[in-house]
């Protein structure tokens, strides 16, 4: 039997665990199928049981699911999209020597169009340890197989990096974890291979695999594997 929870009863925190998957995890091949765990934390209500029609449902009303069943279709399609077509980034070292303040922001290479979105599935939702779990599914399609080919041929480096952001932001928390996760990434790659702080870095990223997000310390720490392609690089001119 299902039942309702008001709104005011109910405090979610939307996050990826990928290592909970029973196909291997965070090692599931995602060349033809994107698959992710997408989780909830919620308050004790005993007894309330879960399933997969409200995730599909478009029409959670203001007692059902609204806020959790937002996060999870705020959330999966920006980390799809990641995986689909990756993300443009920009970034600026700091430099104090000439006033210069580090900045990095990254934008999707192209936005997930409408029927994209809707093939997005959100399967197996379960409800363990008061969580609620929800396995997320896409389907590459050939075009799409054949980019995340490519960029698995390319001779681009495949780098890591963790970023935090404050849990009390929600989405916008994930989104600046993973803003802060990039450009740690980036930055320690290029330390090692450029000898003058160059002045601006800017290219493409596309994930290799599922992101790992948690919390710690009342944080979210998100953890990002992708393949890095470099457009260009900028060098200051000399003082």
């Amino acid at each position: 039997m299902e039942r309702r929870i008001p709104l005011k009863k109910a405090a979610f925190l939307v996050f990826i665990f990928s290592s909970l998957l029973p196909l291997s995890g965070q090692n599931l091949s995602q060349n033809n199928r994107i698959q992710f765990i997408l989780w909830a934390e919620r308050e004790v209500y005993p007894g309330v049981e879960w399933n997969s029609k409200v995730v599909e449902s478009e029409s959670a009303g203001e007692d059902d699911y609204t806020i959790p069943v937002n996060r999870l279709k705020q959330t999966a399609p920006f980390f799809v999209g990641g995986l689909l077509y990756g993300w443009n980034f920009e970034y600026t070292p700091s430099d104090k020597a000439r006033k210069v303040d580090e900045y990095m922001d990254f934008s999707p290479v192209r936005e997930l169009l409408p029927g994209e979105l809707n093939s997005i599935r959100y399967k197996n939702t379960a409800l363990k340890d008061d969580r609620l779990y929800c396995r997320v599914e896409y389907d590459r399609t050939e075009e799409q197989k054949n980019l995340y080919r490519s960029w698995q041929s390319i001779t681009n480096p495949k780098i890591r990096g963790t970023g935090y952001a404050p849990l009390n932001k929600g989405f916008d928390g994930i989104r600046l974890a993973c803003q802060e996760a990039i450009k740690m990434a980036v930055r320690e790659y290029w330390r090692t291979k450029i000898k003058n702080k160059p002045r601006e870095i800017s290219g493409r990223i596309m994930l290799s695999a599922p992101p790992v997000v948690a919390v710690d310390s009342g944080r979210y720490k998100v953890t990002l594997d992708f393949f890095m392609e470099t457009d260009r690089i900028l060098e200051y001119e000399k003082f």
